[in-house]
This record gives C-alpha cells, sequence and structure tokens, in this order.
C-alpha cells in the first residue's frame, strides 16, 4: 500500500542525496588540491637534491617562496573554480529533476485550474510524479470529466428545453387556431347546415379536450420531475393489477382488429408499487400501440417475475419506431411517427412513463428488433418503496 507520506519521503531523500554530492564534490576537490601540492613540493624537492646553506642560497629561498605561494593561491583557485564547476552541473542535475517530478506536474495542473476556470472541462491532466501528486491528477481529471458531463447535460436540457417550448406552443396553438377558426365560421353565419354544424362541434370538441389532455399531461409530467413531490407505495397484488390493465384495453384493442395476448401469472404477486402512476406509465405504453399501428397488429402484454424485481413487457409488431427517434423517444413531445399533428397525441406518454418508473427506482428499456418492445423494471428491494 503506497503511504500518503511519500511525497514528503521523497524530497528528503532527495535533499539528502544533494547534500552527499555537495560533500562528495568538496572531498574531491580537496583531494585534488592536495595532491597538485603534494606533486609540485615533491618536484621541487627532487630538483634542488641538497641543503642550501649560503646567503645567496638563502635570498633564492625567500624568492621560491614567495613563488611557492603563489603557485598555492593559482591551485587553491582552480580547485575552487573546480568546486563551483561541479556544484553548478549537480545544482542543474537535480534542478531539472526536481522540475519534472514537481514543478512541471504543478504548473500543470495550474494551467488545467485555470483551463477549467475558463469552461474548458475537455482538458486533461497527464504527467508523472509521485503518489500525492498522482492521486491529485486523477482526482483533477474525474472532476473535470464530471464537469463535462454535466455541462453537456446541461446543454442537452437547454436544447430540450427550447425544443419542448416550441412544441408545447405549437401543439397548443395549433387546436386553439381550428377551434377559434370554426368558432368565428359559426358567429359569422357561414356554417348553416346542421349536419355539418354538429361535426364541427364534435371537432372543436375533441381539439379542447386535446388542449385539456395536453395541459394535464404537463402538469403530471412537472409533478413527477419535482423531487419533492410525495411518491408512495403500496404492498399490493400487480398480478391483479396488471390483469384489470389487460381486461381494460381488451375490448379498444378488439375494436381496431389487434390481436392482444397476455402473459400474467395466475396467482398473487405482492409486490410494493404506486397504483395510480404506475396504471398511468402502463397505460401509455398500451395506448401508444392502439393510437400508431395499423389494424392487424398483435400486442403482448407480460408480467414476469426475476430475482431482482418484476418486468412488465408490452410488445407489438406494428410499424415500429424510427431509428432517428429512438435515442430519444422517451423525451417530451417526441412521437413515433415523427409528425407535429394536433391530433396525433401529447408527445408526453413516454416520457411521463420514464418518470414513473424511474421513481419507483427502476428503469424502462426499448428494444426494437424486429419488434416494438418496453421492458418497464421494477426493483424488488428500494428504499423508495418505504418512503411515505
Amino acid at each position: 500500500m503506497k503511504s500518503p507520506n511519500r511525497l514528503r519521503r521523497l524530497l528528503v531523500i532527495t535533499y539528502s542525496y544533494f547534500f552527499i554530492t555537495i560533500a562528495l564534490i568538496a572531498a574531491f576537490s580537496l583531494f585534488v588540491l592536495n595532491e597538485q601540492i603534494l606533486n609540485y613540493f615533491a618536484d621541487i624537492a627532487h630538483e634542488n637534491g641538497t641543503v642550501q646553506t649560503s646567503e645567496t642560497d638563502k635570498i633564492m629561498d625567500g624568492k621560491n617562496h614567495q613563488n611557492n605561494e603563489q603557485i598555492f593561491y593559482k591551485m587553491l583557485l582552480q580547485t575552487l573554480l573546480l568546486f563551483l564547476s561541479l556544484l553548478m552541473i549537480a545544482v542543474y542535475i537535480f534542478g531539472k529533476w526536481t522540475a519534472s517530478r514537481l514543478t512541471t506536474p504543478l504548473r500543470s495542473i495550474a494551467d488545467g485550474i485555470q483551463d477549467i476556470a475558463r469552461g474548458q472541462y475537455n482538458k486533461r491532466l497527464k504527467f508523472k510524479a509521485s503518489y500525492e501528486l498522482a492521486q491529485i491528477q486523477d482526482d483533477f481529471n474525474a472532476m473535470a470529466e464530471q464537469l463535462e458531463r454535466t455541462e453537456k447535460e446541461k446543454q442537452h436540457l437547454e436544447e430540450n428545453k427550447q425544443r419542448m417550448l416550441v412544441d408545447l406552443s405549437h401543439d397548443l396553438k395549433t387546436p386553439i387556431t381550428t377551434i377559434r377558426g370554426y368558432i368565428e365560421a359559426m358567429e359569422l353565419g357561414l356554417i348553416n347546415d346542421e349536419e355539418r354544424r354538429q361535426r364541427i362541434l364534435r371537432i372543436i370538441s375533441d381539439k379542447a379536450e386535446l388542449v385539456s389532455e395536453l395541459i394535464d399531461d404537463i402538469f403530471e409530467l412537472s409533478r413527477l420531475d419535482s423531487p419533492d413531490y410525495p411518491f408512495d407505495f403500496q404492498i399490493a397484488d400487480i398480478a391483479e393489477f396488471t390483469r384489470e390493465i389487460a381486461a381494460e384495453y381488451y375490448e379498444a384493442f378488439a375494436e381496431k382488429n389487434f390481436m392482444f395476448h397476455f402473459e400474467i401469472p395466475k396467482g398473487e404477486v405482492i409486490f410494493p408499487f404506486n397504483y395510480t402512476w404506475l396504471y398511468r406509465a402502463v397505460s401509455n405504453i398500451l395506448s401508444n400501440a392502439l393510437k400508431y399501428n395499423p389494424p392487424g397488429t398483435t400486442v403482448r402484454l407480460k408480467l414476469l417475475t426475476t430475482e431482482k424485481g418484476i418486468e412488465i413487457h408490452i410488445q407489438d409488431d406494428g410499424i415500429g419506431i424510427p431509428l432517428a427517434i429512438k435515442e430519444n423517444i422517451f423525451d417530451a413531445f417526441v412521437r413515433g411517427d415523427q409528425s407535429r399533428k394536433s391530433d396525433g397525441g401529447t408527445g408526453l406518454g413516454l416520457a411521463i412513463a420514464k418518470q414513473v418508473i424511474e421513481k419507483h427506482g427502476g428503469n424502462i428499456k426499448l428494444t426494437t428488433n424486429g419488434e416494438t418492445s418496453f421492458i418497464l423494471f421494477l426493483p424488488k428491494s428500494s428504499d423508495l418503496f418505504f418512503k411515505k
């Protein structure tokens, strides 16, 4: 296991090596100076060979002594220059090494922080360093990745928000414009035929109902988006719950010549869930299958129990979902037929279904391998089930 004090220990070892290197350089320089002095005096002794005793010799000894002193200082200066040269080389080597292990990583960290402050969340640190600085690098890169992901999600939410506002404006304006047009025509007396009048009144009623549904769906989606919205769970028989939905939609599918099959366990399946909201989620998907597919389509509803929880499968072999919208099919105002028709539904059904399943702590998946299949997964154990 790596010690959290490794950087401090590394610095202590580095400075210890530095001082030992200086001591070795000093010792080497003194050794060189000593060798020069010994060699010089050995040469002098060899040249003289005899002991001088005359006055002239004494004078020569004085001059030699002065000359020897100058030579000694010269040797000392050369040794000092050698010491300083070796010291500069040592300082340069240790400086480069320290910079590569400390200064360069710290500079990279500082530059990375400045990049993050400027909003450049795609920047990553990449350097080799000791444990602590490497840990800072890993934490920084993880933070930058999280910020980049958050920024992308923020941009995506902003784009969805703008698109939702445009779609909401369109979906509200279109039926309201139709209603206003027919009402103005009736007020001006342009519609005198009673049969046509009744048909227009039905159109106005349908458009008004669509606007009402849209407003209700928006209100429900906003409630589900709120983290403070109470989402209570009841422990009940989810098999009976599924049978009730199947019974309700059986006649609706039969009227449009759909083949409707369901597989539901015969016994009780006791499970904690929110009856009202789960009913809304399942019915939204079944309603879409009924609304967007042609007669003759086969729809299957299946309830499965697994070790991890409950799965509700809703499948159909109808027209399918275009690949262009598969990735964002659960976003608000996305419709399977890619149309912006005012009578094509609110476009919020799958968005509400996704929120409901996530409120249960589960997830919803879409597969389109020959058949359109929605799998609603509810986990068996979750703290959410016991929240009040």
